[in-house]
């Protein structure tokens, strides 16, 4: 394939291999480190810009924790237990709610009257924010997870699901067309640890399966239905929507479910996470986002852009994440919103591919490269024989100093510092001849 006429100028016996970013993928065990599929061609992953810096008061520690709901976004300071409130220009808080210990998550509901209320659920227990008034509406009521479904809110422990009264989410008081429980014990599925509503019915999942809750109406006619999930121990906090089924990790990998069965995602690369710590899932814009630790230790933003069938990685250091009007995640005294495109401070954005064979019967000799695309890069080409390094801007022939033989090649492709946010990967190209050796 010729670009611009760059490649007119070969010798008869020279031969050309291009390889696009899909090929790579499906064919070469393609990793991308902070990049991403976009269009057909690999760019740089998502940045980020300061949204607030977390609030303080006195000596207390800055917060480290976040917490969002759409038009509301929340710090949360650990050692105080105080849920803060943001103003909407996020120039500071405007509501401190105490003793909220650690929330599992906040969520909000318009009443009847069409007012907003806030509700914080811890382990324990239930919690309404009403201006700076922390109320403990759902004592011993709180859970692993929640949900808002058909007008009333749900949280499970175990194997017991509560949920408060119909358009009454402060009223826990168990009575006949009120607030009560369910036990769903599954010995073969074991506890609850996520849950979610989908296509009409709640999703209780499990550390072995998924629960059916049907919550229709009358509290007497609420159903549970147990379906298998044999796929791995669920992770418990990975449960988040990813376009139009439902996300989740095991220790067997990247799964979605779909209502009816679950099914391993494509090009995932959960392998490479370390699920031994701690996991925090959450859906914005229809990707579904994680906060992992990957297998170096390091605290990463994952994503899985349903569209494109392929989980990234989001290199920035984040201790926390959110989903609101925007995503949110914080590292060190700020709450930042993810950007399109950002490189991270030291580090560069690259992607690696192995294997690549450029043609039967024997050893080849690499002479050069080129890159399909925008912006500069540096390739790094590995055989047995050693390895190539070369750097340039793309669409231009990028020649070795001398040539790499091998039967077979790694790739290894980084951005260059020159207009790297817009950089754009499509293809590379192989320029080589037979080895006459």
């Amino acid at each position: 394939m010729m670009i611009g006429g760059a490649l007119q100028a070969l010798e008869e016996k020279t031969a050309l291999l291009r390889l696009s970013a899909k090929e790579l993928l499906e064919n070469h065990r393609r990793r991308t480190f902070h990049m991403r599929e976009d269009g057909g061609g690999l760019v740089v992953a998502e940045g980020e810009a300061v949204d607030f810096t977390l609030p303080v008061a006195g000596s207390r520690p800055r917060p480290t924790g976040v917490a969002a709901v759409p038009g509301r976004v929340f710090g949360f300071d650990p050692e105080m237990k105080y849920l803060y409130s943001m103003k909407a220009d996020k120039s500071g808080y405007e509501n401190i709610y105490s003793k909220t210990f650690e929330p599992y998550r906040v969520l909000h509901y318009f009443n009847k009257s069409g007012n907003e209320e806030f509700y914080c659920v811890t382990s324990e227990h239930v919690l309404q924010l009403n201006g700076n008034a922390t109320a403990t509406v759902g004592t011993n009521k709180g859970g692993v997870c929640a949900a808002i479904f058909h007008d009333r809110l749900f949280t499970a422990k175990k194997s017991r699901v509560s949920y408060s009264g119909p358009l009454a989410m402060q009223n826990w008081t168990e009575a006949r067309f009120g607030a009560g429980y369910l036990e769903t014990v599954s010995d073969e599925a074991g506890e609850i640890l996520g849950m979610q509503p989908y296509k009409d019915k709640l999703y209780l999942f499990r550390r072995h399966g998924i629960s059916c809750l049907r919550a229709l109406g009358d509290e007497l006619n609420f159903k549970v239905v147990h379906m298998p999930m044999k796929c791995g121990a669920l992770v418990q906090n990975s449960v988040a929507p990813c376009g139009e089924n439902v996300g989740y990790f095991t220790d067997g990998g990247f799964y979605l479910f779909n209502g009816a069965s679950s099914a391993l995602a494509e090009h995932s690369r959960s392998g490479e996470i370390d699920f031994t710590k701690p996991v925090k899932a959450v859906s914005h814009c229809g990707r579904y986002y994680a906060l992992v630790t990957n297998a170096d230790g390091e605290r990463v933003i994952y994503c899985y852009d349903p569209e494109q069938r392929e989980g990234h990685f989001i290199v920035n250091g984040a201790a926390d994440v959110a989903a609101g009007d925007e995503l949110y995640f914080t590292r060190g005294i700020y709450a930042y919103r993810l950007t399109k495109r950002g490189i991270p401070e030291n580090f560069t954005p690259y992607f690696t591919a192995e294997k690549i064979a450029l043609g039967p019967d024997g050893e080849k000799m690499l002479r050069a490269v080129l890159i399909e695309g925008e912006g500069e890069f540096r390739v790094s080409v590995t055989s047995n024989r050693g390895t190539r390094t070369v750097s340039g801007k793309a669409n231009e022939i990028l020649k070795f100093r001398s040539p790499l033989r091998g039967y077979g090649f790694g790739l290894k492709i980084g951005v260059e510092p020159a207009n790297a946010v817009e950089a754009r990967f499509c293809a590379v190209h192989f320029r080589f001849t037979e080895d006459d050796e």
